[in-house]
């Protein structure tokens, strides 16, 4: 019985194929070939197995973004030895690419809702015209907003910037977005 039903999950699960949709979507919009995402996406996947697979670190507060080979570690960790060892993980996946990390020590409280900064900050970007939201990959580490991800100009970063140092509890923003043109 569960065979059978198994094959119709994905068909009437609107959240997987909104997913799915989405992901065309960016892959569509994603100024990197084919060849490079998939290559990125396996770079990515490789350190999120490795950080799943350690004690200490968690996936729920790293984000992996890797773009053009590059990887960016952004997010918390309880300590200083935790951070060592999420660099050595993933250098120890990556064998060649830089790696750029925005990581700093969880604290107990923070004087700011990560969810209504990320909301409103997504809802910006996917409603202005000169930015490509699906582009801008958006982390709350802290009050802080991090971006990665690339984009076609340096306007697009500017703008994306802007929006962030105007939404209320921001401290600070820090931009690794790569701009290609």
């Amino acid at each position: 019985m569960a065979i059978l039903f198994s094959g119709c999950i994905s068909v009437i699960s609107p959240i997987s194929n909104a997913l799915t949709v989405y992901d065309i979507y960016s892959i569509s919009r994603d100024k990197r070939g084919i060849i490079t995402i998939a290559s990125d996406k396996i770079k990515k996947l490789k350190i999120q197995s490795a950080i799943l697979k350690s004690k200490g670190i968690s996936n729920w507060d790293i984000d992996v973004g890797v773009f053009y080979s590059q990887v960016y570690l952004v997010g918390l960790v309880e300590d200083k030895k935790a951070y060592k060892k999420l660099l050595s993980l993933a250098k120890n996946e990556i064998k060649n690419g830089k790696i750029h990390t925005y990581i700093k020590i969880k604290q107990p409280n923070y004087n700011c809702s990560h969810a209504a900064i990320f909301s409103q900050l997504k809802a910006d970007l996917f409603g202005a015209s000169n930015v490509e939201g699906t582009a801008v990959r958006v982390s709350i580490v802290g009050c802080d907003v991090v971006f990665t991800g690339v984009v076609a100009s340096k306007n697009q970063e500017s703008s994306a910037i802007w929006f962030a140092k105007h939404i209320d509890g921001v401290d600070n923003v820090y931009s690794f977005l790569q701009v290609i043109n």
